[in-house]
């Protein structure tokens, strides 16, 4: 089954944003990188504190 369906929908950027989209981006990509190629282990010590407070809810689904 499909869990979500394909839109026709196309974004175009606003042409007088494009400076703050792409200083954007570049933050996004560095934390993104930073969080999730092995730059550090921050992630995984926030999942261990999750799981030791034996509460779900906490921190990070």
């Amino acid at each position: 089954e499909r869990m979500a369906r394909v839109r026709e929908e196309t974004y175009k950027p606003i042409p007088a944003n494009v400076a703050v989209y792409d200083k954007l981006y570049a933050e996004y990509y560095a934390l993104h990188d930073y969080f999730g190629r092995g730059a550090n282990d921050v992630m995984k010590r926030l999942k261990a504190i999750k799981e030791q407070t034996g509460n779900p809810s906490l921190l990070i689904k």
